[in-house]
């Protein structure tokens, strides 16, 4: 079974969780943990995640921060004697390749998607004024818009 545990500061990764039910419909392999959000030891929950890996399981934990403090526990806990694989610097695109890949979640296949997820975050440019691709008496509807 595939497993993945988002850990973050804030609520993040509880959006990350709710973004992936919207757009995959399969949060269920997907858990959060919200650091930071009450007085509450986080911890625990990484530690029960852990737990929970069976030898058979793909697991990984995704983090938000290299060196932040949840990255810290995490790395503490020692993921790796699970068999469970850390990668830090979070983002939606990363997830959803780990989530949906059909290859077996090894070290090397994540390092191949975390380079795809990397493709995805890019500096938008703005659309030159003559541009016409965009109808100003658009109905909102995202219809056409990828055409």
């Amino acid at each position: 079974m595939k497993k993945i545990l988002i850990a973050t500061h804030g609520h993040l990764a509880s959006g990350i969780q709710s973004s992936i039910g919207i757009l995959t419909g399969n949060k269920e392999s997907v858990q959060a943990v919200d650091a930071y959000v009450d007085d509450s030891d986080y911890t625990e929950k990484i530690q029960a995640f852990l737990d929970s890996v069976e030898p058979d399981d793909e697991a990984v934990i995704f983090t938000d921060i290299y060196g932040g403090s949840v990255f810290q526990k995490v790395v503490l806990l020692h993921p790796e004697k699970y068999g469970v694989i850390h990668v830090t610097g979070v983002n939606l695109p990363a997830v959803i390749q780990v989530l949906l890949s059909s290859e077996p979640i090894t070290a090397d296949s994540v390092d191949a998607l975390v380079g795809e997820a990397r493709d995805y975050l890019v500096r938008v440019n703005p659309l030159p004024e003559e541009c016409q691709c965009l109808d100003e008496s658009d109905d909102g509807s995202d219809d056409g818009f990828f055409d």
